[in-house]
């Protein structure tokens, strides 16, 4: 078993090597992002050689998985998401972005959990991609898409993988056994808020909640796809806990409430 599983990790190790080598030579040379990438491997292919274990090997292809899918979503944000192939680059690197969890949740001997920091960056990535490639779609088109369907779908996909990401660590409930000095960073973790990404993902949720409502009303999916969001409720509910934070915790550190109100105006008045 333990041949086979590392027979498997050097096969996919050799795919991100030829990727990345890819990218290397074609405008990569010398990008911070691909020698971050280019280390990442170079660890994934030494536990492989030494027939780590499938926890082992699965952290550190998350990682190399991780630097080296950066690297290609910063060249299409960067360069506006150009051509008519641009949302299917957006979907191959969701779906690369996705097989970590494929691979935890394979059929292994051990039970093998996702670092809890690998895992809400797997979610994070997948839906600030898809809230980028939104926002650029969206104002290229002023909003006239000439494929709702198809953005309807990346809104969908973009709120729960952002959704998911928020609810990746439970809020910590505070107690007698459970202080903090700071009674603002108290606050913001018994919201749920860890980190500056945790305000950025409630707030694109909360955008991409309004885009679906106001500009894809009638748009129908390209397939059907089940546990479809409530776009009205989840709106709402996350630009409250944004404004809630910025308002209260984070008072005076220069996060801005102004488009987020406007958003949950729009929401509080559509009807059910």
């Amino acid at each position: 078993m333990a041949s086979s599983c590392s027979s498997e990790w050097r096969v996919r190790a050799g795919r991100l090597r030829e990727r990345w080598e890819r990218l290397q030579e074609g405008r990569g040379g010398g990008d911070a992002a691909l020698l971050k990438a280019f280390t990442a491997l170079q660890r994934l292919e030494a536990a492989c050689a030494e027939s780590a274990d499938h926890p082992s090997c699965l952290g550190l292809y998350s990682q190399a998985l991780l630097d080296i899918t950066y690297f290609e979503e910063n060249c299409l944000v960067d360069e506006e998401f150009p051509g008519d192939d641009s949302l299917q680059k957006v979907r191959e690197l969701i779906e690369m972005l996705s097989e970590p969890e494929s691979l935890a949740g394979g059929d292994h001997q051990q039970n093998v959990v996702l670092d809890v920091e690998v895992e809400e960056c797997l979610q994070w990535r997948r839906g600030a991609l898809l809230y980028m490639y939104c926002h650029t779609v969206g104002e290229r088109e002023r909003w006239q898409l000439r494929d709702p369907g198809a953005f309807h779908q990346c809104l969908q996909d973009g709120v729960q993988y952002l959704l998911k990401m928020l609810h990746t660590r439970n809020p910590v409930q505070l107690d007698d056994k459970v202080s903090f000095q700071d009674v603002n960073t108290a606050a913001l973790l018994e919201k749920g808020i860890f980190s500056d990404v945790h305000m950025l993902a409630l707030m694109y949720c909360g955008e991409m909640c309004y885009w679906a409502l106001r500009y894809c009303r009638d748009a129908e999916p390209p397939s059907p796809h089940t546990g479809d969001p409530h776009f009205k409720d989840i709106g709402e509910k996350v630009l409250d806990t944004y404004v809630g934070a910025c308002e209260g915790p984070l008072r005076g550190q220069g996060w801005s409430t102004q488009n987020a109100k406007k958003i949950l105006q729009y929401l509080k008045d559509e009807a059910v």
